[in-house]
């Protein structure tokens, strides 16, 4: 039988969890996932390794925490964009800029999130994972609705499916961020956005309805 805690206690729990997470955010922009370890985030906090594991039960998990934050963030930014427009086009170009936003905003979630790929995959039971997914989720969701709009009002071609130009949408999205940050060794830091916003254009250009876009409306 699951005992339940009482509310006070589960506020403690809460303030608690934060202050860990903050702390591990620290760590994690400045070392990376791979220098960083529970014993180095215990000791910013001045807590035991034990004490720590009684809310995270692994590195991994602690630092899907801090990538959901970040995922929820960008979440927030998407849905603020993507409601200020009217078109299914306008909705899926509104994508791009909550992106392209993040990345200047965000920077440092942003790089955590693009190297999540890199991370080790943890255990099936990681919870801030699982969270995760369903964020991700919700992300495909607001694309598969901007396209089914756009169908729907005329500015995006109705000879695509949904899904696959959904998740092609987010994946080279992610796949332009993680080029953006290999400019600076290129001598092109000072061109990022304009990379990121000329290569959603493109990325855009195979959706729109050629005969809404010479009537100017796809952005609206």
């Amino acid at each position: 039988m699951k005992i339940s805690m009482s509310p006070r206690r589960e506020r403690e729990r809460e303030r608690k969890t934060n202050e860990i997470i903050d702390a591990a955010e620290k760590e994690y922009f400045s070392k990376g996932f791979n220098k960083t370890t529970m014993e180095t985030i215990a000791a910013r906090l001045e807590l035991t390794k034990p004490a720590l594991y009684r809310y995270f039960k692994s590195k991994e998990d602690l630092y899907y925490a801090i990538v959901l934050r970040g995922t929820a963030i960008l979440a927030e930014m998407m849905k603020k964009e993507v409601n200020s427009k009217k078109t299914g086009f306008g909705k899926i170009h509104a994508t791009g800029v909550a992106y392209c936003k993040f990345y200047r905003e965000f920077p440092d979630y942003c790089r955590i999130m693009l190297n999540i790929k890199n991370s080790p995959t943890p255990n099936v039971d990681c919870l801030n994972l699982q969270k995760l997914l369903k964020y991700n989720n919700n992300h495909l969701t607001i694309m598969c609705n901007a396209i089914e709009t756009g169908k729907e009002d005329s500015t995006i071609r109705t000879d695509i499916d949904t899904l696959m130009t959904a998740l092609f949408l987010t994946e080279s999205t992610i796949a332009v961020m993680q080029l953006s940050d290999n400019m600076d060794e290129k001598g092109l830091s000072d061109n990022k956005e304009d990379f990121i916003m000329h290569s959603l254009m493109l990325m855009g250009n195979s959706l729109e309805n050629p005969k809404i876009k010479s009537k100017g409306e796809l952005n609206k």
